[in-house]
């Protein structure tokens, strides 16, 4: 069940048996606490009822899930050990926020932001709001369900850390949220999604675990990973000084691969962090097909980045190389170019 589809039970009554049990609770308890707590959620509810009508401007859109959100906090304040009003939190954000799916209509709220430009003040309350809610109820089976896309923000949010403490943080925790992902995997069919695998493949890297990340990546296209996934074995090898395997794996995809590559990513189809890390991987495919010239660029543009300190020395050897060769062959000065060149 995806997030836009618990919105939309949320909005017509429906209710899985996990919040069945806790409206139950709500409704029994008599104490100012229980009566609080049951009313804020309703009153929650009722604002995103609202929120969710077409039509809306943008900020009576976004005033009503405000609204919404102080209801549901004014409910975990009144019982804090109940889970179920970070679940509802972290539910209305991503709706109106984050994934934004197509209402009844195939309209879409006006809160949505582009995918060049995310929400990641939005996207940072949507992680505190899941792991309040795993925190209060780590046997929820809701927790299942929403831990890939936990991880794709938490990856996310590194472009906003302040501290490489935080950076490594957030990896950490997509890392956890991916290995979980795995070893909850139907025992029968097992662990055989190709993205699941290539995003941890990325996420080791990210943290410094090279041979990890071989390993991750190698799962990945044994379970039929795209080409973007065969890309990121490729930048790990060369990262563990294995560049003629990195370069081979490359030119195994083809040319037609890299256009389609490049159009993926010019539609935030596929996102790399921190900044700059886009420009390695540009780099490395450009000079594995021989693009001289762009791979030189991109090369420059990734050491200008500053994006992983301790991967530079690698795209400098790799710049100074074609540096080297692209002296070698321009012709001396009054020698004409031959014309086999």
């Amino acid at each position: 069940m995806t997030r836009a589809t618990l919105l939309l039970a949320l909005l017509a009554g429906a209710v899985t048996s996990a919040r069945a049990d806790v409206w139950q609770r709500a409704i029994a308890t008599t104490d100012a606490s229980g009566d609080r707590y049951a009313k804020s959620l309703q009153d929650g509810d009722h604002y995103v009822t609202q929120a969710n009508a077409h039509g809306l401007s943008r900020a009576r859109t976004a005033s009503l899930v405000d609204q919404a959100i102080r209801a549901y906090r004014d409910a975990a304040a009144a019982r804090p050990d109940e889970a179920e009003p970070y679940f509802r939190i972290a539910t209305v954000l991503d709706s109106f926020y984050i994934n934004c799916e197509p209402r009844f209509g195939g309209w879409q709220p006006l809160t949505c932001p582009s995918r060049a430009r995310p929400n990641l003040a939005r996207a940072k309350e949507t992680v505190e709001a899941l792991d309040a809610f795993e925190a209060r109820a780590p046997l929820d089976p809701r927790i299942n369900e929403v831990l890939f896309e936990r991880a794709i923000l938490r990856t996310k949010l590194v472009d906003a850390a302040r501290s490489r403490d935080e950076v490594r943080r957030q990896l950490e925790g997509a890392l956890a949220d991916y290995t979980a992902l795995i070893e909850r995997a139907d025992p029968v069919n097992g662990p055989s999604d190709p993205i699941v695998w290539g995003n941890l493949a990325e996420t080791y890297m990210m943290l410094g675990r090279t041979d990890e990340a071989i390993g991750a990546y190698e799962a990945a296209i044994r379970k039929g990973g795209d080409t973007s996934v065969h890309y990121g074995l490729a930048v790990a090898l060369d990262r563990d000084e294995r560049t003629a395997e990195a370069l081979e794996v490359i030119r195994r995809q083809g040319p037609h691969a890299f256009e389609e590559f490049k159009l993926r990513y010019s539609l935030q189809e596929v996102f790399y962090v921190p900044a700059g890390e886009e420009y390695y991987y540009l780099a490395l495919i450009s000079e594995a097909f021989g693009y001289t010239t762009d791979a030189i660029t991109q090369w420059r543009l990734f050491l200008q980045s500053g994006a992983h300190p301790e991967f530079q020395h690698r795209a400098k050897a790799h710049l100074d190389a074609l540096l080297a060769e692209q002296k070698a062959s321009r012709p001396r000065r009054g020698e004409r170019p031959s014309p086999f060149d």
